[in-house]
């Protein structure tokens, strides 16, 4: 029975030390992580999306991080007026998902 209540507290100490989680995502053009970060102040607990992508810069330098972690966007509400000036727009899709990737990560 105490080995029981030895893994239920180290459970608990775990959970307790949880700082949030992370998906994997197949985009476009690259595979990355999304998920939230749990960011305490004050005793005001708050979720924080986030998505994670391979530095690759990690070529040029060894001593540059393996990932980058951002903050994610809110994406906006896509309107009629939107929608129809990206099928008028003559610019391919794959460029525009690339405007939200910095220029680092392309």
């Amino acid at each position: 029975m105490s080995e029981d209540n030895n893994k239920s507290a180290s459970q608990s100490d775990w959970k307790k030390r949880e700082l949030g989680a992370l998906w994997r995502r197949e985009g476009k053009n690259q595979n990355y992580l999304s998920g939230l970060l749990k960011i305490g102040e004050f005793g005001v607990e708050r979720e924080l999306r986030v998505v994670v992508f391979t530095n690759k810069g990690k070529a040029k330098n060894e001593k540059a991080p393996d990932f980058i972690m951002y903050e994610e966007k809110a994406r906006e509400d896509v309107s009629v007026d939107s929608v129809a000036k990206t099928e008028a727009s003559s610019e391919p899709a794959a460029q525009e998902a690339d405007e939200d990737i910095p220029t680092v990560l392309q």
